[in-house]
């Protein structure tokens, strides 16, 4: 059996009974390897997902932001030991013990406001309407369960609101145009953006869809307002564009050694997730330690991860699925796709 049926049979096995369509590719830097699709694009008029592809990356955006944080820090524009008050002074009360550091770590102690505005069970009507970032930040304050800074770690898109307010503060500019200038201009990535309010995604691009009762099946949920996931979330792009993104930052063509060092220092965070500055790390069963993020929102669960050995990975499915639940972090595709006999 070839490297690709291989491949394609791993990708047919994870794909089983998991949402409309199921696609990956494999990279080797920027020699692509392997891209193959199980299911459709769109449940309508039904397609093969392609890398071409656009959709909505959901949290794999926080690695765009920390980078940008980190360039900042480098240039000495800002510093990690800043505290949040010192940027963004009185948006968080009693906020002076809480760094950047602690932001990109999400080791602030502040709750996260994403099962407050979306409701549980999560309703998709409610993204039809604008969010303001400092509207998140008091959703997220109006919780009560709020730690002190370095306390310990859990999972805040919070902080990373809090993040991308502080670029602007830095920069003096829109978050999207700070990705534009320092991360899609240069790396030449034509097809990833950074929304507005709009709620279509322009051009060609997969259908994203809901399941959250078996009876009930999918719901279409591609068309939304992104400003629900804003900096931590919000980034439309294409698994191509995505790996050449990922191959970029960790093969250090985005930060100096120093920084890229502080940002894959990954301490574990319970189970076999280890998480540092916007980057998790995590390792395989066959021992192949794995660089990147998982983004999961309405339509999309993702993953795109890269190897010290220099291939990356992006599998995504175009649901955020209930009753299938999301892509297991151990499966038989990524064992398949990081072995180094992979090529034909």
């Amino acid at each position: 059996m070839s490297s690709s049926e291989r491949l394609q049979a791993a990708l047919e096995e994870l794909a089983r009974g998991r949402g409309p369509g199921v696609f990956a590719l494999v990279a080797d830097g920027t020699d692509v390897v392997f891209t193959g699709s199980i299911g459709t694009a769109d449940l309508n008029r039904p397609r093969a997902i392609t890398s071409a592809d656009r959709f909505r990356i959901a949290s794999v955006t926080k690695i765009y932001l920390a980078t940008v944080i980190l360039q900042l820090a480098a240039e000495q524009r800002c510093h990690l030991t800043d505290s949040l008050d010192a940027w963004l002074p009185g948006l968080v009360p009693a906020s002076e013990g809480i760094t950047l550091k602690h932001l990109l770590r999400m080791r602030s102690g502040l709750p996260d406001y994403v099962w407050p505005v979306l409701g549980d069970p999560p309703n998709p009507a409610r993204l039809q309407r604008y969010f303001a970032p400092q509207e998140l930040v008091s959703t997220a304050l109006a919780q009560p369960d709020r730690w002190a800074p370095g306390k310990g770690w859990r999972y805040s898109n919070t902080d990373y609101i809090l993040l991308g307010l502080i670029v602007e503060e830095v920069t003096r500019q829109s978050l999207a145009e700070v990705f534009r200038q320092r991360i899609f201009a240069p790396l030449h990535l034509e097809l990833t953006c950074m929304p507005g309010n709009e709620v279509h995604v322009e051009g060609r691009h997969v259908r994203g869809y809901v399941r959250l009762d078996r009876d009930v099946g999918y719901i279409d949920t591609t068309e939304f307002t992104p400003s629900e996931s804003w900096s931590a979330g919000a980034i439309i792009s294409t698994p191509s564009d995505l790996a050449v993104f990922l191959d970029a930052l960790l093969g250090g063509r985005l930060l100096e050694p120093r920084w890229l060092s502080l940002m894959r220092t990954t301490p574990a965070i319970g189970g076999d997730l280890n998480y540092g500055m916007g980057l998790a790390s995590y390792t395989l069963g066959n021992g192949t330690a794995l660089y990147g993020h998982g983004g999961t929102h309405f339509g999309v669960d993702c993953y795109a991860f890269r190897s010290d050995a220099g291939r990356t990975v992006v599998i995504y499915q175009n649901s955020w699925d209930r009753v299938a639940r999301g892509i297991p972090r151990q499966n038989p595709f990524l064992d398949a796709a990081f072995r180094a006999s992979t090529r034909d």
